[in-house]
């Protein structure tokens, strides 16, 4: 039986801290240690959700995330491995 655990998703790159509006922002997530499961990844924006939120399975459970806001402001970036935050979220992106 495989554990799924989502405290061992780890994830990197500068779209989890920074945004900036108009242009693709981008992080990168490994879940290889995590088990099978689902990714979910939304943005919610002092305007409400984020319009463009791109994700790419590149292989053992690897995944390329991009997306894109509008508006300047704090931003609330939500990452889970089914139905469990990976660490460091939900993440406070400012632009």
């Amino acid at each position: 039986m495989t554990i799924i655990d989502a405290s061992k998703v780890s994830s990197k790159g500068l779209g989890l801290k920074k945004a900036h509006p108009g242009r693709q922002n981008n992080f990168t997530i490994n879940a290889s240690q995590a088990g099978g499961n689902i990714l979910y990844v939304g943005v919610y924006g002092p305007k409400g959700p984020c319009d463009e939120v791109s994700i790419k399975h590149i292989g053992h459970y690897n995944y390329n995330v991009s997306y894109v806001i509008k508006e300047r402001g704090e931003h609330c970036l939500i990452v889970k491995w089914g139905d469990d935050h990976i660490p460091g979220s939900p993440f406070k992106v400012t632009t």
